[in-house]
């Protein structure tokens, strides 16, 4: 076996151990973060504070957590949140709702 080969050999099992380190660390990090989103969520709830999505579009919404968080943390969140559209009031106000929180971007 030439010198070369040898590198070779040894450089593709170092590439190949530092994959499976990567798998493991990325592994690491989704379960850290849906610990992380379950403990948040379970403070908010413990201190009666309500996720309310104001938006028009929560199916949206909800994709939009899975492609950015994994579908753990979008689901997750989908069990703790309130949909505004889906309350039992009126269209007036939802409306008065929205306006007050500045579609979101206030807060009390």
């Amino acid at each position: 076996m030439s010198t070369n080969d040898v590198v070779l050999e040894t450089l593709t099992e170092k590439i190949q151990r530092q994959e499976r380190f990567i798998a493991e660390l990325q592994a690491d990090l989704e379960q850290a973060r849906q610990a992380s989103v379950d403990t948040m969520l379970g403070q908010l709830r413990l201190r009666e504070a309500v996720l309310l999505y104001v938006g028009q579009d929560a199916d949206n919404f909800a994709q939009q957590i899975a492609e950015n968080f994994g579908s753990d943390v979008a689901r997750a969140v989908s069990n703790s949140l309130f949909v505004l559209d889906n309350a039992p009031v009126p269209p007036e106000a939802r409306e008065a709702l929205r306006i007050a929180t500045n579609h979101g971007m206030n807060r009390w």
